[in-house]
């Protein structure tokens, strides 16, 4: 598993870099509701942030990231959002979801915390291993989300706060 982690890791990190990029380019900054949200979530940088609502998750893929997407069961038809370091893609129809947006944010947490090849290979390994979403980063994530949705008020136009932590 780690040598197939080694292979595709590279071929990842610079897919991962490009959509970075472009939603840090094309994206919005968080709002002072979320940027305090990100901060409840451990966020550090919470200004650095950008999301990026688009149609499908991700919006185009070459042909080795389709191919390790499919490996990793993470079909752009089911996935709903998708935190590449600071850049988070947010798919239209859930776009609006606080939860979601704190699940993507509590994995911009996990890439400072650990570093972005550490993280982006940890959780490729994870995701290999055992499965999406069965892993600890993944796990992690749906945790904070909830405990945040939970002790705080949730937002007045979210109305999909209990179905979308999955990513």
């Amino acid at each position: 598993m780690r040598s197939l982690v080694s292979t595709v890791l590279p071929i990842a990190s610079v897919w991962v870099r490009r959509q970075e990029k472009m939603i840090l380019r094309k994206g919005a900054p968080l709002d002072d509701a979320q940027i305090a949200d990100a901060r409840r979530i451990g966020v550090v940088y919470p200004e650095r942030v950008r999301t990026l609502v688009v149609k499908t998750i991700p919006p185009r893929l070459s042909r080795p990231i389709a191919a390790l997407a499919a490996r990793l069961g993470l079909a752009p038809s089911s996935t709903i959002g998708m935190a590449l370091g600071y850049g988070i893609f947010l798919r239209a129809d859930f776009a609006a979801s606080r939860a979601l947006l704190l699940h993507e944010l509590a994995h911009t947490a996990q890439y400072e915390r650990l570093g972005f090849r550490p993280f982006l290979a940890q959780y490729l390994h994870e995701c290999l291993a055992g499965g999406y979403p069965n892993g600890a980063l993944e796990r992690e994530a749906q945790r904070l989300a909830t405990e945040v949705v939970h002790r705080s008020p949730v937002n007045s136009c979210d109305k999909t706060a209990g179905r979308a932590a999955r990513d």
